[in-house]
């Protein structure tokens, strides 16, 4: 069965989120599908964090941090319109709101809360103008380009274009270096669903964003990844992160 979440459908057989609009596909990693399978099965209800750890105690349980970057994941599948649907319950767990629409033909449909007609004008106003004043005020003539772009090969024989992108060329040790690990993850897959992985730190260089594109079965697929870090000295990707996430595809 399928389930749908803002704009995304879950495909629990495939183990999938599927956005519609682009029509992009993210495989789930075992963390993000447990997570997600929980929360939709006690939908409407407080799901402890224990459960969303150990599910149906077939497999290991996940630690507190594969719950917490599944969660975070999940909400940036969603995107920033649709991540309320997956509320924090401070010091309890977590709660898959309610759907107010009907089931149909094996897919639940999630609506959103209805807006008045004149705010639904006024934030399309707002946001004309701003798309105006975006045209006029940015140079479109040349394509951002990566800090860095390096081409890992792997056993396969397959290549994976890494690139590392940042505001600035200067203080990026840390960006770097994380580019060393990731590319090591990669390369240790030896076979990968990707084409091309992009990474970039935030301004404080406490969250490190990820997005790997590739193709599977012929259908395009796409997967965000986001680590926050506020350690230090930090961490961001580790073995036991590489071998949570499984970054392979």
């Amino acid at each position: 069965m399928c389930m749908q979440l803002g704009d995304c459908r879950f495909d629990r057989e495939r183990g999938m989120l599927i956005e519609l609009s682009r029509d992009e596909s993210w495989h789930l990693s075992r963390a993000e599908l447990q997570v997600i399978t929980l929360l939709l099965e006690h939908q409407g209800q407080l799901v402890s964090k224990h459960m969303l750890k150990t599910g149906d105690g077939q497999g290991p349980p996940l630690t507190d941090a594969s719950v917490s970057r599944a969660i975070s994941t999940l909400r940036s599948f969603l995107g920033p319109q649709h991540e309320s649907l997956i509320e924090t319950v401070k010091g309890q767990g977590y709660l898959l709101r309610p759907s107010n629409g009907s089931e149909y033909r094996g897919v639940n449909y999630l609506r959103l809360h209805t807006v008045p007609l004149w705010s639904a004008l006024v934030l399309f106003g707002v946001m004309l103008a701003f798309s105006v004043f975006y045209l006029k005020h940015t140079d479109h003539s040349k394509p951002t380009q990566a800090l860095m772009t390096s081409i890992l090969s792997l056993a396969s024989g397959q290549q994976v274009r890494l690139n590392l992108y940042a505001d600035s060329s200067a203080s990026n040790t840390l960006l770097f270096e994380m580019g060393e690990r990731l590319s090591t993850g990669l390369i240790a897959c030896g076979k990968s669903d990707w084409a091309d992985v992009y990474a970039s730190l935030s301004h404080d260089k406490q969250v490190l964003n990820m997005t790997f594109r590739g193709e599977k079965l012929g259908q395009s697929v796409l997967r965000n990844i986001s680590i926050s870090d506020l350690s230090r000295p930090k961490t961001f990707i580790d073995s036991a992160w590489l071998h949570e996430v499984n970054i392979c595809g």
